[in-house]
């Protein structure tokens, strides 16, 4: 008997041993994910433009230097206009020209049109004056040749007077033209906003479409942040974000997500060098800030914290 008892207990530790390491060995649920963390830049909303000059020329003055808090118009740089300054006195001087030559044709027309009308007149007297006898024919037809020439005339004229307009109009918009560049040639704010580079100097020459300086609008400040592919699918609009330095847990600003890029990047746009982040495909993310405690410097790079629950 009791080396039956000791068997069953024997079998009962057993069977106990077995249930608890298959406890051990069960896998356990992943934990859910209520955070995302990114890297990003500050920028005001709708972006820092790129400055570019309309013309080429040789920089005369500069009246803004980085830091300037400038207008919607307000000359940033001045170039040499010598150029085109002649420019514009010489389509002066040729608009002149022609707005006299199509007077001239103008004036020619209106003779050779009161001439044909005096034609008419006679040419109809003279048929009268042949139906009683009072003339010949031959005057009759004298004065009939004399009439179709009137009018050859008064047509050659008018197609003068087409091609005078047309040249008129081609020389006007050349003198508006020239007008243009010489407008251009005083480099202006496009929008409101403060001057983070200028980057001539006086006598240096500028291109036309070349790049000389950024302007960041006056806007509210967001974060331009970067998610790694692998939680590219988790992201949300609206959803709330916290924005901290870069290794430092005190958060100064919060936010939500305004806009998510819909595709994924291959690089990072927030590098300043191949080295600076791990190549791999990102989702580009935009928070408007708000509850800023602490001063943000455009172009500061940022942690960017997405809270998913």
């Amino acid at each position: 008997m009791k080396k039956q008892l000791f068997l069953l207990t024997i079998t009962l530790l057993l069977v106990s041993a077995c249930t608890n390491k298959g406890e051990d060995n069960a896998p356990a649920s992943a934990p859910s994910i209520t955070r995302i963390v990114g890297i990003g830049k500050v920028i005001p909303q709708g972006g820092i433009s790129d400055l570019a000059a309309p013309v080429s020329g040789i920089v005369k003055r500069v009246n803004v230097q980085t830091g300037d808090i400038v207008e919607k118009g307000d000359v940033l740089l001045v170039l040499d206009n010598t150029d085109a300054s002649f420019a514009v006195k010489e389509a002066d001087s040729r608009l002149v020209s022609q707005q006299g030559n199509v007077q001239s044709v103008k004036n020619l027309v209106e003779r050779e049109r009161i001439a044909v009308k005096e034609k008419m007149r006679l040419l109809n007297d003279s048929h009268e004056l042949f139906a009683v006898g009072a003339i010949s024919g031959e005057k009759v037809r004298e004065l009939q040749n004399d009439y179709d020439q009137g009018l050859l005339q008064l047509k050659k004229l008018g197609s003068d007077m087409d091609g005078q307009q047309a040249l008129l109009q081609e020389l006007t918009v050349q003198h508006a033209s020239k007008l243009n560049n010489l407008s251009q040639a005083q480099l202006t704010a496009p929008i409101d906003g403060t001057v983070l580079d200028i980057a001539l100097n006086v006598g240096e020459a500028v291109t036309a479409y070349q790049t000389y300086g950024r302007l960041a609008p006056h806007a509210p400040l967001m974060v331009v942040a970067e998610i790694d592919e692998l939680f590219a699918g988790e992201l949300a609009l609206g959803q709330p974000c916290s924005v901290a330095f870069i290794g430092d847990s005190v958060l100064v600003a919060e936010g939500e997500i305004l806009r998510i890029s819909p595709n994924l990047k291959t690089k990072s746009l927030f590098s300043d060098s191949g080295n600076d982040m791990e190549d791999r495909r990102v989702r580009e993310i935009e928070v408007l800030l708000s509850n800023i405690t602490r001063p943000l410097l455009i172009e500061t790079k940022l942690e960017c914290t997405v809270l998913l629950n």
